[in-house]
């Protein structure tokens, strides 16, 4: 019987091959953590996520004295879409035509999860990073993951690209990548125009995207183009000896 808050993730242990849980705790003392650690070794978990709001100072002390490491500073951005945003589409951006990534949509994937905590986290020792990433894009082409997947492309091939994915009143980028080479272009503005129009013609009034505090490139982009932090969310990687 798990813990309240506490449960076992079956996609992340099944793809990684080891049993990973999650936690949402709040007000984590010492004790309470002791006993889930124990109940964690008890199940065989080899990896827990702990997602703590950065004001939940008991549960982040009680994290760091059980070296817990800290992996994200989870920022989440939120904009409410303008039904006034400009309906002409960039020719350079269409919908990805194909049902498997090609190699340039690989590596542009991989590039836009240079901070993400499972490249962070040097624990990891299988390539899980990329496996994850890979996947991640594989299964947004085939419409898995994302409704839609955006590239911007010249006639030299793939430049960046983004994920779409509609729920309700809201449009969730998914992955957004502009190729390093190509940066300083507005290619990423034009990205996210391009998903904020998707979104807004499937019914979306607001758009969501979500980054690293470390990645302040990120940060500052999308600050740039009217999106405001939505949440802050302190993410951490516990393995279970």
């Amino acid at each position: 019987m798990m813990e309240s808050g506490l449960s076992i993730l079956k996609w992340d242990s099944s793809f990684f091959g080891y049993k990973v849980a999650a936690l949402r705790p709040a007000n984590l003392s010492k004790a309470e953590a002791g006993n889930i650690i124990q109940q964690l070794k008890d199940s065989q978990v080899k990896l827990l996520y702990i997602f703590v709001a950065p004001e939940d100072h008991e549960s982040n002390d009680t994290l760091f004295k059980y070296s817990a490491k800290l992996v994200d500073e989870k920022v989440t951005y939120i904009k409410t879409i303008n039904k006034n945003i400009d309906l002409d589409k960039d020719i350079c951006i269409r919908p990805y035509g194909l049902d498997k990534p090609n190699l340039k949509l690989k590596e542009l994937t991989l590039q836009s999860g240079i901070y993400s905590r499972f490249k962070v986290d040097t624990n990891f020792k299988n390539n899980e990073f990329e496996n994850l990433y890979t996947e991640w894009i594989e299964k947004s082409v085939r419409k898995e993951f994302a409704d839609e997947v955006l590239v911007y492309s010249d006639k030299l091939g793939i430049k960046g690209f983004v994920t779409i994915s509609v729920r309700s009143d809201t449009g969730t980028i998914g992955l957004i990548a502009v190729d390093e080479s190509e940066r300083g272009k507005s290619i990423g503005k034009k990205l996210m125009n391009a998903a904020m129009l998707y979104s807004l013609m499937k019914g979306a009034c607001i758009a969501e995207v979500a980054t690293q505090k470390a990645n302040e490139g990120a940060c500052r982009f999308y600050k740039s183009i009217g999106f405001e932090v939505k949440n802050i969310v302190n993410v951490y990687h516990l393995w279970i000896s």
